[in-house]
């Protein structure tokens, strides 16, 4: 804790100066009342904007809106002179003067009259800093201040209340995470936020609405199918939508750091035309891998592997910022990519959209773990040095073609195309020591592969819309197909110790593996209105789905000095295939300010599996009800509540059915089981939004729940030396629970209003897992605290300060020895001052403490990083900044893990302190849409009507 008491004086100068200016802001005394009414009409006009400025310099102070009788009363101001702005869409506005003293701290205007023009057509509105349009919700940008130079919309969404941003880049609104980022409604990049989010410049965007996005089907029907996923449109400005912009920058640091940035983008009106490009040493990436292919080899193991079934995964320290396979966290990466992204919507009937990408990855680890493993009564310790490697290069191509034939038929073709290539090492020694601290198992084991492959998919989608409002047919179809190939190396030596002697175990083989998968499936939709507020959907649904996977292995024949003994018992050639075809019925009914559906869908499925050497196919056979309801209920346009349910089914993955033994960790060991069975959940989701654009409060709340039947766990063998052998198998009562709530609100100091925001998040998980063939019951709990207040002073300063607490609780019913209960508390400062000259400072620095993790893996460490930057050259479109990353050299990486018998710490590789010195170039040019006669006047209106 004495490293946290070094930013003590710091922290608590800045506490001291907000809680004077709080203090000052409670002397609250004066009070404005008044009833606007219309000069024609002499009638009074409701929801009319009344805004309270600084007569100083014209700040907005506060505002609110008229009541249904034109009346409205704003009281706590403080002593000082103002102005009264009324304003009202279609009206001129009016200006009024006025002053609260301590003699005369109330201000009766009585009849306000503001006169009706249609001269004014042209005004430019200035919306509200936020607006909730059913179950959107949308920020005006200009609301939210970004002063730092060469801003991307990465800073915008962090100033965004319900919008999270972490370490590396992944955006969360409300708990759950964003999958896509639109541009005016259109891709950017594909389906991946980060390219948007890291790459386009946040003077551009007008609006950022955060929605739930649902399928094209949905859309189009009204009928939402459950296949909706968090979403984030950024509405640019007008005067951005016709030009040129981007920058180019490039930088060079101690320890051979570099890094190179490139990002061009011509927009004109209906074209967007997008080049991107980067290649840097120190963990940065804008974006995702979107690992489209399963590999076996090297990369498949994931898929449930040895530590699945309820696993519970927690970390701290900055650590790798890149999403790679298996979502490691771990280790210092170089990165080369590049990428380009072309729209066109000048055709009215015909929007085309694409990209391409190309990204490369070169990762190195270097990692200590800690595993304690609780066997019958006594306890194992296991410690494992060693160190990762993994190449990664993948080419994506995304389009889309949207075709609107007429005004009734239209015809919409996404196809995708995916080509992957990764090459894995891993040298790791290790030792496991029993209760007595006596030697166990010693040995060590160096791995290889590489896998290739590649993934295309598309979707043809036609919709016709009948005569009748609400008559709609559709018809969707889907194919797929997957391939991919590679091989693998081990050499792996244990020494086991035993009371009969020791003994020796080796294994040298190679393996080959081929995996093909392939899928089409068919929908069709038809809506009915039964009067003008219901509407009924019938529909059909036929899938099918089909798996290959072959595995040669091949043992060292020490003999030949080769690899030409086929090994039976680690070989197989697998088949799957899952159908399921069906139909539904739903009902929607839309009811002045609320609405629901409800429905069902019936479902035949079946499930069959090939194995080697046998003709005859074990084959199940599924019959289910999936039933959907949605309530929403919208009062008003600030006010939006949903709940949504439906039922869904999930079929196990080809490594989870193919019985073949991968021994390519001789420590953890897995095999297959083809007569898993599919998993039935029923899902729960509700959300509600709220917020008063008069008092800027706002209110989000998410609450989510999955219970699962015959869900896919693991049965763990443990033996004697700590190995584990992992079956899985299908067990009832996996259910979680997640929630968020989201408070924010504003607080005055002086002339400006900072925002706070609390958030908090919870969850409990109840797994289920086999030890042994015993029944183990894992239940989880975690518990996050947030608190965040976002500050800027004018053009001279802004500044940041967060904390949060952490809780994370793993309990076992068949070992409450390894039951976990750890905190990790963090706090942030971040803030950037804006000199004269052009200079800015600024600086971050983030403090993290851990209790309740092994001896060694409680690290407490601050991770400060502080710049000095110089905008020079015409329109301070140059800037060089020399950046120091950890001045303390604290950073640290460490990740805990929970399993059904054991307890893992593992400390592992991050980025260490180093100096660099960056040069970036802004380009800007865009079309003139002003000046001379006819411009726009602007006026301010204060809320939209």
């Amino acid at each position: 804790m004495k490293r946290f008491y070094k930013l003590g004086p710091a922290l608590m100068a800045i506490a001291m100066v907000c809680m004077q200016h709080i203090a000052l802001a409670q002397a609250k005394i004066g009070t404005v009342k008044g009833t606007v009414v219309d000069t024609a009409g002499k009638r009074p006009l409701a929801s009319a904007s009344i805004n309270i400025l600084d007569a100083k310099d014209s700040s907005l102070i506060t505002f609110a809106r008229t009541k249904e009788a034109g009346s409205f009363e704003i009281s706590r101001l403080d002593a000082g002179n103002y102005l009264l702005l009324v304003s009202y869409t279609g009206f001129g506005k009016l200006q009024m003067p006025f002053a609260i003293t301590a003699a005369k701290p109330m201000q009766d205007f009585g009849n306000l009259v503001v006169t009706s023009t249609a001269a004014l057509a042209d005004v430019v509105v200035t919306a509200a800093p936020i607006v909730v349009r059913g179950d959107t919700i949308e920020y005006n940008a200009a609301s939210f201040k970004v002063n730092k130079p060469n801003a991307v919309v990465e800073d915008l969404l962090k100033k965004l209340p319900g919008v999270e941003v972490s370490a590396d880049g992944t955006i969360k609104t409300n708990g759950q995470e964003v999958k896509r980022i639109l541009v005016d409604g259109k891709q950017f990049f594909g389906n991946d936020p980060k390219l948007a989010s890291k790459n386009l410049q946040v003077d551009m965007v007008n609006k950022v609405q955060v929605f739930d996005k649902k399928s094209d089907k949905s859309d189009f029907t009204g009928f939402d199918d459950g296949n909706s996923e968090p979403t984030i449109n950024l509405t640019l400005k007008n005067d951005k939508r016709n030009g040129v912009f981007g920058k180019l920058s490039g930088g060079g640091g101690t320890d051979d750091r570099y890094k190179a940035n490139a990002n061009v983008n011509r927009f004109k009106k209906g074209e967007q035309l997008s080049f991107i490009g980067q290649a840097n040493n120190i963990n940065e990436q804008g974006f995702s891998l979107m690992d489209a292919l399963s590999f076996s080899g090297g990369m498949g193991g994931a898929t449930g592997g040895g530590r699945g079934g309820g696993a519970m995964v927690l970390s701290s320290g900055s650590g790798l910022n890149v999403q790679g396979f298996g979502g490691s966290s771990q280790g210092i990466t170089s990165t080369q990519a590049i990428g380009t992204n072309y729209n066109n919507f000048k055709n009215n009937k015909l929007d085309f959209t694409s990209s391409y990408f190309f990204n490369g990855t070169q990762l190195e680890n270097d990692y200590l773990t800690r595993r304690e493993t609780f066997v019958g009564d006594s306890t194992q310790l296991y410690t494992e040095p060693g160190r990762t490697t993994r190449d990664n290069y993948n080419h994506r191509l995304n389009m889309g073609i949207d075709w609107k034939i007429d005004s009734a038929n239209s015809i919409k073709i996404t196809p995708a195309f995916t080509w992957q290539s990764t090459n894995n090492g891993s040298k790791k020694t290790y030792i496991t020591l029993g209760p007595k601290g006596i030697p166990l198992l010693t040995g060590f084991a160096n791995t290889g592969s590489h896998n290739e492959g590649y993934n295309f998919s598309a979707t043809a989608l036609y919709r016709h819309k009948f005569a009748r409002k609400g008559r709609t047919f559709s018809t969707e179809l889907r194919v797929g197909n997957n391939l991919s190939e590679g091989n693998g190396n081990q050499y792996t030596v244990n020494n086991s110790n035993n009371p009969n002697g020791g003994r020796t175990d080796s294994i040298r083989q190679i393996n080959d593996t081929r995996s093909v998968a392939g899928s089409y499936s068919a929908n069709v939709s038809y809506t009915e209105p039964l009067d003008r507020r219901s509407l009924l959907e019938l529909s059909a649904f036929y899938n099918h789905r089909n798996n290959t996977s072959d595995r040669n292995t091949y043992d060292y024949n020490n003999l030949t000095q080769a690899y030409d003994r086929f090994n039976t018992q680690l070989s197989n050639d697998f088949e799957n295939s899952y159908n399921y075809t069906g139909g539904g019925v739903n009902f929607k009914q839309n009811r002045k300010g609320w609405n629901y559906t409800v429905g069902a869908n019936l479902q035949q499925a079946e499930l069959s599996s090939l194995l080697q050497g046998s003709k005859t196919p074990i084959s199940q056979k599924f019959f289910n009800v999936l039933p959907t309801a949605q309530l929403q209920i919208s009062k008003n346009s600030y006010r939006n509540f949903r709940l949504f349910y439906n039922g869904s089914t999930a079929q196990p993955t080809v490594q989870q059915l193919q019985p073949v033994v991968d021994i390519s960790d001789p420590l953890n060991i897995t095999i297959g089981n083809p007569n898993l069975k599919q998993t039935f959940t029923n899902n729960y989701r509700l959300t509600y939004s709220s917020f008063d654009p008069y008092t800027q409060k706002n209110f989000f709340a998410f609450a989510s729940a999955r219970q699962s039947f015959n869900a896919i766990v693991n049965n763990d063998s443990v033996g004697r030396n700590g190995g584990r052998t992992t079956r899985y198998t299908n067990a009832d009562g996996v259910f979680n629970l997640n929630g968020n709530l989201n408070f924010g609100f504003p607080i005055k100091i002086g002339n400006t209003t900072p925002k706070i925001n609390l958030n908090t998040s919870g969850s409990y998980n109840r797994n289920v897992n086999y030890l042994n063939n015993a029944e183990n019951l894992i239940n989880t709990y975690t518990l996050s605290q947030r608190v965040s207040i976002n500050y800027n002073f004018k053009e001279l300063f802004d500044v940041s300060l967060g904390g949060s607490v952490n809780w994370n609780k793993a309990k076992y019913s068949l070992q409450a020895a390894q039951n976990t209960n750890f905190y990790t508390y963090t706090g942030t400062l971040e803030t950037n001052w804006y000199l004269p000259k052009n200079f800015t400072l600024g600086t971050t620095v983030d403090y993290t403490a851990n209790t309740g993790r092994a001896n060694g893996f409680n690290p407490n460490f601050t991770l400060w990083n502080a710049s000095v930057g110089k905008s020079f050259l015409k329109n301070k479109r140059g800037e060089l900044k020399l950046t120091v990353f950890d001045i303390l050299n604290q950073n640290t990486g460490i990740n805990r893990s929970t399993n059904s018998n054991y307890v893992e710490d593992t400390r592992y590789t991050v980025l260490k302190r180093y100096a660099m010195l960056t040069f970036t170039y802004s380009l800007s040019k865009f079309g003139n849409i002003g000046g001379g006669a006819g411009a726009p006047r602007i006026m301010m209106m204060g809320a939209p009507r």
